[in-house]
């Protein structure tokens, strides 16, 4: 049946390798956590949610608006009430006025009131909408998506960072708006009073600027940061609440605790920096616009006592009285919008872990028109499959990387013969080669300080000296060399430069984290135009369907990399080196789609690459239709990896899994799992009633699938138990399923397996965690049900995998199939299964 064969960053995106696009590391020194889109992407993506409410938006923009006029004109009333009623002393005047003062009033405060729940409205609809919009993503992304993320950093994006941005949207956005118009319109009625108190005011505004400046230089990264370690905050919390039983259970409250204060100290910390910054600015603005109002009352005052005009202006005590409060709704707009702009940043942030999760590249995509399956059989083929996990940055689980040109470890002068980090492709070779060999021209020290550093210098200053030095003469290379390096307060040791500069630093140290191992990479960027060449020879070969993998079509035009003549390569090899360079968004964007295609698809077998090694290595299989197939092996073999495969939470990697001998990915992923009832051996139930967990796969059960759901309890031995509850059917259960047994849970998630009347029956372990009661009614309940289906059982007791048709034994060293046979036969070739049965059963006397 089978066969196993032998075997700095700016606001630009830029693509990386392996991972798709995603920025570089920030320039040394840099400290701050910058946003990963360009502001303008994301504001772009959040009016694309406004813009289908734009006309009930801008109704409700214009009453607010109106409010801000009629607040705005309020000081000439009160103005002319102190002048043409107060002072002149005439009463009906006072009478008239202050009417028509409070009518606007009382029709600012409906218009306002009418306009802030509209506004409030289009808010909760958009907080809604992308809330559902993260659901659905989150839907469709594989299991490896959740592998490399942490579920509270997922759960902090879908609920703290919507809550923020529903702030930007429900009121931030609308006061920037209505602040500016305010101001605008503040500072016609001051002109309006009096234009010599006017030009005073306006002071403010070289103040304003510079606070403002200061703020967003400062602010955006304090808030990304928080954003982080909130993340951190509510993973640590929710592992903990659902790991409590193991945390109890080993005595480790203290160890737990003490990562919880480590993830809450650094979300304290960061806070702190925000609340420190927020205590210094703000009162400082208060300040300075305390001293400026202060200043004008004393300008105005004397203007008053001596009856002085200014450009035949004269202040009167109206007109000064109005301006003791209308400065404060001069000094009000530049407040809120200094205000704002913290919400806005801690907005931008949110809206930056929101828009990355949502532009996640869906990594197991349904095609465009997937085939329909009739009269299906059962039967599954394995041919030639490779599958490794990607685990989260390319890390394996002890967070090493086994790839060695991702953790280039250089402690000695580069050898030409090849360094350590150095890429495998021809191309680089020559490249580096061409480095190599001007580095060595160098005079000393220079030449000295290059070989034993460059490959230790972060990516940025690498790139920035190699771009800059390669067409240089060698003589004339030290002065350029100095210069790039003070840029970034490095030195060359023994030189002028290091001398006159003792806080430069004279020696790049060796990465030890893997943001540093991230920031050195092997190779500066490709030059635009080589890229562009490569591109336009690559579209041609592509085109023209030649064999990427062949090596005889080869690369011969033009180039002049880097000081020479393009190196002769395959097109395959372009590829891979374009898949592993970093190109820049612009760049990419102009690449025929036929090359981006090929780069992706590089990128993704690059990924594999990186993760923690392949679980199963050249894997061919074939499960006849209606047969069962068992699979046992030790931890960590790879049974579960099979099972997920088949279901394809995961795709291989390379070669492919046929149903019916239709490859797997050419159907719709819900077609293909509506054919399989899988069995868990960690049982997961929703809190709800039994019923509603037995016919979850349903959306609308009718009274015969009900009916069904009755016998198939029957057929399992549930429903005696589940009459005998209180509710019956419609008990409720806890979460987690608490209030029931770990053997009914299983016999529920059996039943609901069977309720769908599936063509492949998989049970992972599904008896595993019971007690043998339950073990006998599954087991009987299997042997019936397997009858017309195609069955896999992961499981190591012999009662429930001697009867399979087939077994087939995995081995976690040789990352595939090492024995394969029926029971009998397996146990005559005295190999790893016999060994495997005899550690758990001992006493079973084999053969019977």
């Amino acid at each position: 049946m089978s066969n196993n064969r032998e075997d700095n960053k700016e606001e630009n995106e830029i693509i990386q390798p392996s991972v798709g696009m995603r920025h570089g590391p920030p320039m040394m020194g840099s400290g701050k956590s910058k946003l990963e889109h360009p502001r303008r992407e994301l504001w772009k993506w959040l009016f694309s949610y406004l813009g289908r409410y734009k006309w009930k938006f801008m109704t409700f923009l214009i009453l607010l608006l109106i409010g801000t006029l009629v607040s705005s004109i309020s000081p000439i009333i009160s103005a002319n009430i102190v002048d043409y009623g107060i002072v002149a002393k005439d009463s009906a005047y006072i009478v008239f006025m202050s009417t028509i003062y409070f009518s606007l009033l009382v029709f600012m405060a409906i218009t306002t009131y009418f306009a802030m729940y509209g506004m409030g409205k289009i808010s909760q609809n958009i907080t809604y909408e992308i809330r559902n919009d993260l659901f659905h993503k989150l839907q469709n992304m594989s299991l490896s998506y959740f592998d490399r993320r942490s579920s509270g950093d997922i759960m902090s994006i879908t609920t703290n960072d919507v809550t923020q941005l529903n702030q930007l949207v429900g009121g931030q956005f609308v006061a920037i708006i209505t602040s500016i118009v305010s101001l605008i319109l503040t500072i016609f009625v001051m002109f309006f009073l009096n234009p010599y108190l006017a030009l005073l005011s306006l002071v403010i505004f070289p103040v304003f600027f510079l606070f403002t400046f200061i703020f967003r230089k400062v602010a955006m990264g304090l808030f990304k940061e928080s954003r982080k370690t909130i993340g951190k905050v509510t993973s640590s919390i929710q592992e903990n609440i659902a790991g409590a039983k193991v945390v109890q259970a080993y005595g480790q409250e203290k160890k737990a605790s003490t990562e919880f204060d480590e993830a809450n100290t650094a979300n304290y910390n960061a806070m702190m920096k925000i609340r420190r910054f927020m205590a210094t600015i703000f009162p400082l603005i208060n300040l300075v616009t305390s001293l400026l109002t202060a200043g004008i009352l004393l300008a105005g005052g004397f203007s008053v006592l001596g009856n002085v005009s200014v450009f035949g202006i004269i202040v009167t005590v109206g007109v000064l009285t109005a301006y003791i409060g209308i400065l404060g709704q001069f000094f009000r707009p530049f407040m809120t919008l200094m205000q704002i702009q913290e919400m806005i940043a801690s907005a931008l942030a949110a809206s930056d872990r929101i828009f990355t999760l949502l532009e996640e590249k869906v990594d197991i995509p349904d095609i465009e028109n997937p085939k329909q399956l009739e009269n299906i059989i059962g039967e599954i083929r394995f041919d030639s499959v490779n599958f490794g996990y990607i685990l989260k940055n390319g890390l394996d689980i002890n967070g090493k990387s086994e790839l060695t040109q991702i953790e280039p470890k250089v402690t000695r002068p580069i050898e030409i013969s090849g360094p350590p980090g150095m890429p495998d492709n021809p191309m680089m070779k020559q490249m580096m080669q061409q480095a190599m060999d001007f580095m060595k021209s160098l005079p000393e020290p220079y030449s000295s300080f290059m070989m034993n550093n460059v490959m230790l210098m972060p990516q940025n200053i690498r790139q920035k000296l190699f771009m800059n030095l390669m067409r240089q003469n060698p003589s004339e290379a030290p002065k350029l060399i100095d210069s790039i390096l003070a840029e970034f307060s490095y030195a060359v040791p023994g030189t002028d430069n290091a001398n006159n500069h003792p806080e430069f630093i004279t020696s790049f140290k060796e990465a030890t984290t893997k943001s540093e191992r991230d920031s050195v990479s092997a190779f500066p960027t490709l030059p635009p135009a080589a890229i562009l060449q490569m591109s336009k020879f690559l579209e041609k070969n592509l085109k023209s369907k030649a064999a990427i993998q062949s090596s005889g079509s080869e690369m011969g035009e033009g180039g002049g990399m880097m000081g020479g003549g393009m190196p002769r390569m395959s097109p395959q090899s372009m590829v891979r080196m374009l898949a592993t360079t970093k190109i820049n968004k612009e760049i990419y964007e102009q690449l025929p789609k036929i090359v981006r295609d090929a780069i992706e698809e590089e990128k993704t077998i690059i990924q594999h690459e990186e993760s923690k090694g392949y679980v199963l290595k050249n894997i061919d299989l074939e499960i006849p239709p209606g047969k069962t197939m068992a699979i046992v092996g030790e931890t960590g073999a790879g049974k579960t990896t099979i099972t997920k495969l088949i279901s394809r939470f995961y795709d291989v990697t390379d070669g492919e899994i046929t149903l019916d001998n239709v490859n797997i990915r050419e159907i719709s992923k819900k077609d293909l799992r509506n054919l399989i009832g899988l069995v868990p051996q960690d049982a997961f139930l929703f809190t709800g009633t039994i019923k509603e967990n037995l016919l979850y796969a349903f959306d609308n059960p009718n009274p015969e699938i009900e009916k069904k759901m009755i016998e198939v309890s029957k057929f399992l031995g549930l429903h005696n138990f589940i009459e005998a509850l209180h509710k019956k059917y419609d008990t409720k259960l806890k979460e987690n399923a608490s209030n029931i047994s770990i053997g009914q849970r299983q016999l529920i998630a059996f039943a609901r397996a069977l309720i769908t009347d599936p063509k492949i029956l998989i049970l992972d372990e599904a008896t595993s965690s019971v007690d043998p009661y339950t073990e006998t009614l599954i087991q009987d309940a299997l042997n019936k049900a397997r009858k017309g289906r195609t069955t896999i059982i992961i499981a190591h007791r012999l009662s429930t995998i001697k009867n399979a048709d087939h077994i087939i034994v995995l081995s976690a060293d040789k990352k595939g199939i090492i024995e394969q046979g029926t029971h009998e036969s397996l146990l005559e070739m005295d190999g790893k299964y016999k060994r495997l049965l005899e550690m758990q059963h001992r006493d079973i006397e084999f053969g019977n």
